[in-house]
């Protein structure tokens, strides 16, 4: 495997140094907490005809239409780094010559390695790209960047608007200019909202833990369930709320029993893009609001009250979160593309779902946070529900009690 690299030079609009803005903050808060540099991206195929040249060129694209792409960190002791946007600079594309090698294969291990390497975020660019090609020619491109540039809905709207090569103006607020909203009138005044939500349904919520760990404290456990692909539709439906709320309610619902507890707080991962000048922002403006409710009546009644309580939860997840001292609470991400499902019965599969472990994490993780995502094949339809689990905090058995009992109430 021979590496050659490229050098790309760009000029894109806008540069300066500023504070992180408050998705950013929450991005960086995230990986100090996780120990981890939150690394996304991955490889894909190329289209026939691509030269490397045109995959340079995607790349001087990205960097001059995105500021994201082209801002660094700029340390300041103990508190937290500025944002250095550049104007202009020179990115480096890495060729990769796979010789006999399968492309696909060679191009895993490009992207493990970039994946495995820390990035130097006050000196780097923060995207890495490489190009893998058989005999010269393009076959496939891996891209891996740290979740500091976007979040996954800002991704999409890059992939999205480099494939078309979009012409006109970035949509919406670049990361500068959403710095100098948040330290105006209206965004103090929405900082300062959010903090009185979060003091007033914080005040008093119990840490969950610690215990005594057996085994790997940080652990991932995985429930793979056709039979909530079927459901969850028809519960939405009969209870008048959108899928994901009675996933939510479900998962409140599911810990307090585990836990003993009537009044359930739960972190649930906000888009933020429903605000004006940010839907297509190609920078992290997901954050995390507070959802609390009585789940403690039947699962229609808690269905109800997590819908109550969701509207102001996601209405205060947008502010400062170096200015909140943010309780352990689990988490929760619903990541489906979709939430529309067909009624009826998944390609004729309505069986539970197998709960399978995985690898230890590599560092450590909220008390519990489960991700939702869709899995979706030929004749196979399905919810996959992935619990990050704090062992000290929920023990392995509660976390499986937890994935069933979603499954089950909904």
């Amino acid at each position: 495997m021979e590496v050659t690299h490229v050098d790309v030079p760009f000029a894109g609009e806008g540069s300066g140094e500023a504070e992180l803005t408050w998705g950013q903050r929450a991005m960086y808060q995230a990986m100090l907490r996780e120990r981890s540099w939150m690394p996304m991206g991955g490889h894909r195929g190329v289209a026939g005809g691509t030269t490397v040249a045109a995959v340079a060129a995607e790349l001087c694209y990205t960097m001059e239409r995105y500021q994201a792409f082209r801002t660094r960190l700029r340390p300041r002791g103990e508190g937290p780094p500025a944002q250095v946007v550049a104007g202009a600079g020179v990115a480096c594309l890495d060729v990769v010559e796979a010789g006999g090698a399968d492309p696909i294969e060679v191009a895993v291990a490009v992207e493990r390695s970039y994946r495995e390497a820390e990035p130097d975020l006050a000196r780097d660019w923060p995207m890495r790209m490489a190009v893998v090609c058989r005999g010269g020619v393009p076959a496939r491109l891996v891209a891996v960047m740290p979740h500091l540039v976007t979040d996954g809905l800002g991704a999409a709207v890059m992939v999205d608007e480099v494939t078309r090569r979009v012409a006109g103006p970035v949509a919406g607020l670049t990361p500068l200019e959403i710095v100098d909203w948040q330290a105006s009138p209206a965004g103090v005044r929405q900082h300062a909202g959010a903090l009185r939500h979060w003091e007033r349904h914080a005040a008093g919520l119990d840490a969950y833990g610690p215990r005594v760990v057996h085994g790997p404290r940080y652990r991932k456990c995985l429930l793979e369930s056709p039979r909530l692909a079927t459901r969850l539709p028809h519960a939405a439906a009969r209870t008048g709320v959108d899928e994901s709320t009675v996933l939510l309610a479900a998962y409140l619902t599911a810990i307090g029993r585990v836990a003993g507890r009537g009044t359930v707080a739960v972190r649930q991962v906000v888009s933020n893009r429903f605000r004006s000048g940010l839907s297509g922002v190609v920078s992290p403006i997901t954050q995390l609001g507070l959802c609390a409710a009585d789940v403690s009546g039947g699962f229609d009644a808690a269905v109800a009250a997590v819908a109550r309580a969701a509207l102001p939860a996601r209405k205060h997840a947008y502010y400062d979160p170096f200015a909140l001292d943010a309780p352990p609470t689990p988490c929760f991400n619903d990541r489906r593309s979709s939430t529309a499902t067909a009624f009826g019965d998944a390609f004729g599969t309505s069986r539970p779902g197998t709960v399978e472990w995985s690898e230890p994490l590599p560092g450590p993780t909220e008390p519990l946070f489960l991700h939702v995502d869709d899995v979706q094949e030929q004749r196979f339809r399905a919810v996959r529900l992935m619990l990050d689990a704090d062992t000290a905090c929920f023990a392995p058995d509660e976390v499986e009690a937890i994935a069933r009992a979603i499954e089950d109430l909904v």
